[in-house]
């Protein structure tokens, strides 16, 4: 049966480097069936899925010539969506990390938000800033290096010259503190 396949998609490959565009769209569907379940597994979506496929089968139809040996058909087919499915990610990381940075460096923005709740965010930010300025020097610096800066603790331990556990533990002791002092100050 496997051997039977391997014939198939040799003849396919072979037809369709000769130019047959019923060859091409037969070898189409097969890679899109045996590639999608590969790809829904790495995805868990199916919209993702779908573009990745699209894109991988676009690459499959035009570099199909630059392919020197047919026997590493699928493995080539294979890479070629696992460099997609990577290309995906990373596309979706910097979206996400570009919305997430857009959200510290811009204002609350006003949108079909009703006043209390514009006066909830304003009172919000007051108390979280009263509780920082509350907070010792070394504790406010961590959190401002950490949060606002966004450095990692090694960063922040070079800065305050102490060490990267040290950072770490001061960071974790100043959000307790924060977390204590916004808490009276509700209740």
């Amino acid at each position: 049966m496997m051997s039977q396949d391997n014939e198939y998609i040799q003849q396919l490959l072979a037809e369709s480097r000769s130019g047959s565009r019923a060859s091409m769209g037969c070898l189409a569907v097969a890679v899109r069936e045996r590639l999608y379940p590969f790809v829904l597994r790495t995805t868990l979506d199916h919209d993702t899925t779908e573009d990745i496929l699209q894109e991988t089968l676009l690459s499959v139809i035009l570099q199909i010539t630059s392919l020197r040996e047919t026997p590493s058909f699928w493995p080539w087919v294979y890479r070629i969506a696992w460099n997609k499915t990577q290309d995906s990610f990373r596309r979706q990381y910097v979206r996400a990390s570009d919305k997430t940075s857009a959200a510290w460096n811009q204002p609350h923005e006003v949108q079909n938000e009703s006043l209390l709740e514009i006066k909830a965010y304003e009172e919000t930010l007051r108390q979280v800033s009263d509780g920082l300025d509350q907070l010792s020097r070394h504790y406010r610096d961590v959190l401002r290096l950490r949060y606002y800066e966004q450095l990692s603790y090694a960063q922040i331990a070079s800065r305050t010259r102490t060490t990267p556990k040290v950072a770490r533990a001061r960071s974790y002791r100043a959000k307790k503190r924060l977390k204590t002092r916004l808490r009276a100050c509700c209740i």
